[in-house]
């Protein structure tokens, strides 16, 4: 008898009546995986780097980066002609509850905004307007200006009526890289 002429082998049937396969699609995969799960088994650290560590990774910084309200930017006003006009225009505006307004004096507002104490220093120039100091690397200190300008502006009619300018400082020992290699 040859091979072509052999009769071909009885496939045993489950009592609902398809057929048992023995050597289907996924068989391979479920030995793979049956394989993988005992090998779990007799390493129990692997279970703890698999599916424990994660979740407390996921835990932890979903602590440390929770949602929470931005902080209301630091101003220091320089005290002298106009100051007032600045801190009442910042108290009348609709934003006034997110800023930490406080006088100075020159000395010690620059001295402030150079420490990091103050994200802006508004100085008044006596003619009405306003000059802003602040440093374009630290983004708090853009956003504060930013904000500040526009409470200023809202507060005064809203047709930019104050004028202002702004001088941009990026003086050393500013940055929180310079308290840590202080030099050039």
């Amino acid at each position: 008898m040859s091979i072509s002429q052999e009769t071909p082998i009885a496939i045993p049937r489950v009592p609902g009546g398809s057929p048992l396969r023995r050597n289907g699609r996924w068989s391979g995969y479920l030995h793979l995986l049956m394989a993988r799960m005992l090998e779990l088994k007799r390493e129990p650290e692997v279970i703890f780097w698999v599916f424990v560590f994660p979740l407390l990774l996921a835990l932890g910084l979903g602590i440390a980066f929770r949602n929470k309200p931005s902080d209301a930017p630091s101003v220091a006003i320089v005290s002298g002609a106009g100051s007032e006009q600045a801190k009442a225009l910042l108290e009348r505006s609709p934003h006034q509850p997110s800023f930490k307004i406080q006088m100075q004096n020159l000395e010690d507002a620059r001295k402030g905004f150079r420490l990091g104490k103050y994200d802006l220093v508004i100085e008044p120039d006596g003619k009405g307007g306003f000059e802003y100091r602040y440093d374009p690397a630290r983004p708090e200190s853009v956003l504060a200006k930013a904000e500040v300008d526009d409470s200023l502006q809202t507060a005064a009619g809203r047709k930019d009526a104050v004028p202002t300018s702004a001088v941009t400082s990026s003086e050393p020992g500013s940055r929180y890289i310079d308290f840590l290699i202080p030099g050039p």
